[in-house]
């Protein structure tokens, strides 16, 4: 394996995204987000019978964006008793799945890895609802009714620290609540705990479940929601959001090591600032002077000029007072005078799935990254009539209100902006461009065999049905096979599938199930793939790196790792 090692002192490589995955409303999967985002479909409506049952509030009534079976988890998959899983925030089990999914998809879930690596953790989170049925279930059963570990799976932080814990990460580790902006202000910090404190990456997250309607009441309470049934971002008629449900997360490494190690880049960070407004009309009250002064930051020793920027994903809190003033506050740098005729793409997805608080900034930036790697801006929806006041005439701002094309200018890399603006002030603006791929190695499969593993038996077949699709749709067999082997735990349920080598499709599949796996034989390892694929289907543990080598192929994404979930919740 190419050694590639962290350092102490500060580092200047730049930092890329090499894992992505997510939970969203109408979406459990970034192609399905992708797909919703071109159509311009609006997933938010009114609470589902089936939510107010759940929350025990049949009289619930808001439109939010929800995200279908929050009660559903895989206990078993983590080492979670069931018990335990009752009383544990959904907000923890739902974003313990999504990490596990982007993890696999940076390659960080290694087959065979068993060394600590230096990667922080950081995962946003502003509310827990479930902490209210959970609090009344105390009341009408007593605290001996409820599992020892019912106090650290209500903490913000247990959630990072069971993902450091599943993956051996032994970087910093932290709950980040800076209300709306949390995710971004994660993302800030993950970055910063490579740059300046010797990690080689950093997994950050942001998860907001609406278990009960606490959350949403507040909301109403405070004037964030919106009197329509829809979000009308940038809308003369906007008076506010409605809120939404998911789960996002990403991981960041540095560049050197994601090429080292055959990662999938999704775009690279090239620029990024936070800030606080300070003192202001009031804390919830936005201030035009923060958000200019975050977006000039971001700008300030990056190399990167805002005209090389033909999107921003806007924070649009969809409100006829605070869309004009993020508007007037990008313009200040992105002013219409340095980009000509040219014009910057302007949208908020909050249109789409409603504001999902802590991790609305996951939802924007896996939009932006989507957006860039398929070369195309997606539309904002429910923009009837654009709010006089944002006075677009004197901006290089234009709404994307349809699909279109994100050609690149002058063969430069594509690059958007993204803004998240918190309620209490914390500001975020980052830049990221897309990752070039030119050169990148490309493998060739020894031989045409494919490994791969499962926790249950279902799991596998539903695998084994996505990689005959994979290849009758013409995957790179090489990718196909290292991502699976490689870049994918050796569960026990396992799996060789034998395919024809000029076409592709599957010739041959064997199951195996191992009552005890991982176990690595004695004798001489094997020398070929078919003989390492025999070994790997009894039980075996591979080194795969002899087959699949450092510097070679790139991680191909995949479908979601199928969890075989059940129903784990209070009351029910």
């Amino acid at each position: 394996m190419t050694a590639v090692t962290s350092t102490t002192v500060p580092s200047t490589a730049p930092v890329v995204i090499t894992g992505l995955a997510l939970r969203l409303p109408g979406a459990a999967a970034p192609d399905d987000f992708w797909q919703l985002l071109v159509d311009g479909v609006d997933r938010t409506a009114p609470v589902s019978d089936h939510r107010r049952a759940l929350a025990r509030a049949p009289w619930w009534d808001d439109v939010i964006g929800e995200v279908e079976g929050i009660e559903l988890f895989d206990a078993g998959f983590f080492g979670v008793d069931e018990d335990e899983a009752r009383f544990m925030d959904p907000q923890h089990r739902v974003g313990m799945e999504v990490a596990y999914d982007a993890l696999c998809d940076a390659g960080l879930a290694e087959s065979g890895e068993s060394s600590s690596r230096r990667y922080s953790v950081h995962l946003a989170m502003t509310c827990n609802p479930y902490y209210g049925l959970v609090c009344r279930y105390l009341d009408e059963h007593g605290p001996a009714a409820l599992p020892p570990r019912t106090v650290m799976n209500t903490f913000h932080g247990a959630l990072a620290a069971r993902i450091s814990h599943q993956f051996d990460l032994t970087g910093p580790v932290m709950a980040v609540d800076t209300a709306c902006s949390s995710f971004l202000s994660a993302l800030v910090q993950g970055i910063d705990s490579i740059r300046n404190a010797g990690c080689d990456g950093a997994v950050v997250g942001g998860v907001n479940l609406l278990s009960a309607p606490y959350t949403s009441m507040l909301c109403n309470a405070g004037g964030i929601t919106t009197s329509h049934p829809h979000v009308r971002v940038f809308d003369e008629e906007a008076d506010g959001t409605l809120i939404g449900e998911g789960a996002v997360v990403v991981v960041l490494e540095r560049e050197d090591i994601a090429r080292a190690r055959n990662r999938r880049i999704y775009g690279r960070i090239v620029a990024h600032a936070i800030n606080n407004d300070g003192s202001s009309l009031s804390i919830m009250a936005p201030n035009p002077r923060g958000q200019g002064d975050v977006i000039r930051d971001a700008y300030l020793g990056s190399g990167v000029g805002p005209t090389a920027v033909g999107y921003i994903e806007a924070h649009g809190a969809g409100t006829r007072v605070g869309d004009p003033i993020e508007v007037s506050a990008l313009s200040k740098v992105y002013r219409k005078e340095d980009f000509g005729d040219a014009r910057i793409g302007l949208g908020s997805v909050k249109s789409n799935i409603g504001h999902l608080l802590s991790a609305a900034g996951g939802a924007g930036l896996a939009k932006l990254l989507l957006s860039l790697g398929h070369g195309q801006m997606a539309p904002s929806v429910h923009l009837t009539t654009i709010n006089p006041l944002l006075r677009l005439d004197r901006t290089p701002f234009e709404m994307v209100t349809s699909p279109r094309p994100w050609p690149r200018v002058d063969g430069r890399p594509r690059a958007g902006a993204i803004t998240s603006l918190g309620l209490g002030g914390t500001n975020v603006h980052v830049v990221v461009e897309e990752a070039d791929e030119k050169g990148r190695p490309r493998g060739a499969l020894p031989r045409p065999v494919v490994c791969l593993s499962a926790t249950s038996e279902h799991a596998l077949g539903q695998m084994l049905k996505e990689v005959e699709r994979r290849c009758a749709d013409g995957a790179d067999l090489y990718d196909l096979a290292m991502t699976l082997a490689r870049f994918r735990p050796a569960h026990g349920w396992r799996a060789t599938v034998v395919l024809d080598p000029a076409t592709g499709a599957v010739v041959r599949t064997r199951v195996n199930h191992v009552a005890r796996p991982g176990r690595r034989p004695k004798g001489e390892p094997p020398r070929t793939l078919e003989a390492a694929a025999e070994r790997f289907l009894n039980g075996g543990a591979i080194d795969w790196t002899q087959f699949f080598p450092d510097g070679t192929g790139t991680i191909l994404g995949l479908d979601p790792y199928p969890f075989s979930r059940l129903r784990y919740w209070l009351g029910h």
